[in-house]
């Protein structure tokens, strides 16, 4: 007969690791010159709260957005919380960096993280599940979450561009979009970022 483990010991050490998020900063920015650069956290408390709204105004009209049938805003935002878990390991791996490693050997070190996180929490196995849905972009609602997770970076760029960074157009370019909703956004936001990049 096998002992289960507490559920409180599995969850304690899943917070430990989710709390790495907060002091874990966004490589990216760091490297782009931004001094105070956004946490993960910081970074997936927007996502999931971005994909909430983007969810909910993109049921509005779901059949002009190339929809079957409505989004499940419950699952799309339990995708964005769940879609960067694996860096709380792992941390923010600039460009580069993935680039050197090559899509599967991140994608592989990614879901052994995964599994290692989630194999004994509770509901684990089925939020493994939604974070390879993510991965792979496999339903309606994780490729919303894809949109947003560029949506806010590009977002963020323009902040910190308002704020009197310059250099940050890398942030805003080569990026396709699942959703007119989300293309549309963008348009606006890199509307207002050509405006203030080209101030003094």
């Amino acid at each position: 007969m096998t002992t289960r483990r507490d559920p409180a010991q599995s969850l304690s050490a899943l917070f430990q690791r989710i709390n790495a998020l907060k002091r874990l900063p966004r490589t990216g920015w760091l490297l782009a010159g931004v001094p105070r650069a956004e946490s993960l956290a910081d970074h997936t408390a927007a996502v999931a709260l971005f994909t909430l709204f983007l969810a909910e105004a993109i049921n509005q009209d779901w059949q002009g957005q190339g929809l079957e049938s409505p989004l499940d805003v419950h699952r799309a935002v339990a995708l964005a919380l769940l879609h960067d878990l694996a860096e709380s390991v792992l941390t923010d791996l600039p460009r580069q960096a993935a680039q050197a490693l090559g899509p599967q050997t991140k994608q592989d070190a990614e879901s052994r993280t995964i599994a290692e996180l989630l194999g004994e929490v509770p509901g684990g196995p089925e939020l493994a599940r939604l974070w390879h849905e993510y991965q792979r972009a496999a339903s309606p609602e994780a490729r919303l979450v894809k949109d947003v997770d560029r949506l806010e970076m590009v977002h963020q760029a323009l902040c910190y561009t308002e704020a009197g960074h310059r250099n940050l157009q890398e942030f805003l370019d080569g990026h396709h979009w699942h959703y007119p909703l989300c293309a549309h956004l963008y348009g606006e936001m890199h509307r207002h970022f050509s405006h203030w990049s080209t101030r003094p």
